[in-house]
Parts: C-alpha cells; structure tokens; sequence
C-alpha cells in the first residue's frame, strides 16, 4: 500500500517539478551516424533507448504515424519553426542525447494487423512516466507478428527489446533488430 502511495506521489509531484531539473544533455547531440530508411507505409519500428540501466525510452512507429508515450520528442522538436513533423531519422537522433544505445526494431505488417495498431495509436491516451514500454508492448499485443506479447502494467525499455529480440532472430524471423547506421543488431 505505502508503494502505491508512493507512486501516485511521484506520478502527480515529478511532472510539476520537471522544469526545475537541470537537463543535463541540453548540449547539441554528439557525432551519431544515422542511416536509416523511413518505415515503409506497412511497416511497424520499435525504438528502443538503451541507455541507462532498464532503459530510457520506448516510441513506436507505425509507417509515418509516431507515438512517443510519455516522452518530450514532439513538444521539444515542435519549438523549432523550422522543422518538418517526426521523422524516424530525426526520432531516433533525438534518442542520442542519453548516448549512442539505441535499437531499431523493424516489422511489415499485414494490412489488417498494421491498420488494427495504427487504430490503438489513435485512440490511445495520456501515458504516465515511465510508463513508456508497457504503452507501446501494450499496442502490440494480440496483433500478428507480436503473438507471443502479453499484456503488461508495467515493463521496462530494455525488457521490451528482449521479448522482442527472438522476433528478429533466424531465418524465418518476421523483423529485423537495426542500430543507428542500419547496421543488424
């Protein structure tokens, strides 16, 4: 009980408190290679910031639709006047200022599996911190080639990516794990 206490403490104060905590990476992004091909219009990308123990974030893709659950990326990149809406590219050049660790996960979909997240995205709501991974696992789950996905209260990024890496593995694998230079994982 006292944990949940905690929790919804933290859930309620952290938010408010947010602007007086000095952001350390506010420094341009350091020298990244970033070599990726924009998803494809049936295409699903899990992105995976694995920089910190457990992981710092999790968004996902779906073709050009970008969900970034309790993240910062669209009202941060939206300050810029210049710029042009997210890009997977961008997305994942965003995610270097934790540092280079970040995972690509890569899926085309069939039309009626792409369309059923792609509907989840739209009509999925506020996402708490920290909450991130278990956002995105849980638009997944249910929806061919994520068969194997459970629905979860809570996970974090690193997890993420490990119940999605024998997804990615073999021959017959229905996705592919990318680093940032499109290189396998």
């Amino acid at each position: 009980m006292k944990f949940v206490l905690w929790l919804l403490v933290l859930l309620v104060v952290a938010p408010s408190r947010a602007a007086e905590v000095p952001n350390w990476n506010s420094g341009p992004p350091p020298a990244v290679v970033v070599k990726l091909v924009e998803p494809a219009s049936d295409e699903v990308v899990v992105v995976i910031n694995d920089n910190a123990f457990g992981g710092n974030h999790a968004g996902l893709f779906a073709g050009s639709l970008l969900i970034d659950p309790a993240g910062s990326y669209l009202g941060v990149r939206g300050e810029d006047t210049s710029w042009q809406g997210p890009t997977l590219a961008d997305y994942a050049r965003y995610q270097t200022l934790d540092g280079p660790n970040i995972r690509l996960y890569r899926f085309r979909l069939q039309p009626e599996a792409f369309t059923q997240i792609e509907r989840r995205i739209r009509a999925s709501g506020f996402t708490p911190p920290l909450f991130c991974a278990s956002a995105v696992q849980n638009l997944l789950v249910g929806v061919s080639p994520f068969d194997t996905l459970e629905h979860t209260g809570w996970t974090s990024p690193t997890a993420l990516g490990r119940t999605l890496d024998p997804l990615t593995q073999g021959e017959a694998a229905p996705g592919e794990c990318q680093k940032l230079d499109a290189t396998p994982c």
